[in-house]
């Protein structure tokens, strides 16, 4: 029997468990500063402790083992790889997609990429994908490289390759949407901007929940807070000359409406450190996705 206080009172049994689990509920009730004892009977490990102690030690262990599965949930090692693997095809697909498009041979292709309010009202929804990957000039390409890169990194590190890419798709289309609906008919927008907010959203929106039903749920504003402070840091209003000499200013719209749409998706889908089951049809949706848009759009 292994003791961790000497008392007088009478033992209660609060439960029991195999060795391993009754160890670890111990710890438990040691970091509690809870009496206890343990006696072993077979394969069966009984915890005791003194009966003034009984209720709470069986309140903690039920709240421990309540919230237990959730604990190891959030404790899971970042896949590093799917991080890096995800960041370099956004850096790639961006730097290749505005070199072809400044080609002269391309340049209607990128006139039927524009996400323009009145085609996308007409029907055009192709235009909300397809303008995530034109760019004003290589400043804007630059800005939405370095910070979509490392965003986009960290959520497939959270939730695997397949489902950040898709997700920050998808939020990035719906931003865009959401914004020639609501917006003038005349407007018009290029840029991945609106779908790194929406990655930036999606990490913030899945953290969020994962915290929420964690023991310390305060922090869980946390990331929320940081997530709009970096909105109002990088999506602010800002206006610059372009290389063609027009004006270029940031659509801040555009980045609020992906970064809400991206909280949306991932309060409502992700878990951060779920076992990854259906990566490659995420993927596979995805690419389908940019390859159905740029096909509507050229053809």
């Amino acid at each position: 029997m292994q003791s961790t206080d000497q008392s007088p009172e009478r033992l209660i049994e609060i439960c029991s468990a195999p060795p391993k689990e009754a160890q670890r509920l111990a710890l438990v009730l040691h970091a509690l500063s809870i009496p206890h004892h343990l006696l072993r009977a077979g394969q069966r490990v009984h915890i005791l402790a003194p009966e003034s102690q009984a209720e709470l030690a069986r309140r903690e262990l039920k709240q421990y083992q309540e919230e237990a599965p959730l604990q190891d949930h959030t404790r899971h090692i970042a896949d590093k790889s799917a991080g890096t693997l995800a960041a370099c095809l956004w850096i790639g697909s961006l730097s290749l997609s505005h070199f072809v498009m400044t080609r002269t041979v391309a340049s209607k292709w990128a006139s039927a990429g524009v996400s323009k309010a009145s085609e996308v009202r007409d029907g055009e929804w192709w235009r909300t994908l397809t303008a995530l990957f034109l760019h004003a000039d290589i400043v804007h390409l630059l800005g939405n490289l370095a910070l979509g890169a490392l965003l986009i990194g960290l959520l497939a590190a959270e939730t695997g390759l397949g489902t950040a890419i898709l997700m920050t798709l998808v939020g990035g289309a719906l931003g865009n949407a959401t914004n020639a609906l609501i917006g003038a008919s005349t407007h018009a927008s290029i840029g991945a901007s609106t779908a790194v907010f929406a990655t930036l959203g999606a990490l913030v929106g899945g953290r969020f929940r994962i915290d929420r039903e964690g023991l310390q749920r305060g922090r869980a504003w946390i990331p929320l807070i940081a997530g709009l402070a970096l909105l109002g840091w990088m999506g602010g209003p800002s206006e610059r000359m372009g290389s063609n000499g027009a004006a270029v200013r940031t659509d801040v719209p555009a980045h609020v409406l992906g970064l809400l749409w991206g909280l949306a998706l991932g309060f409502l889908y992700l878990r951060p450190g779920a076992p990854r089951k259906h990566e490659a049809w995420a993927l596979a949706g995805a690419v389908s996705l940019i390859a159905i848009s740029w096909y509507l759009a050229i053809s």
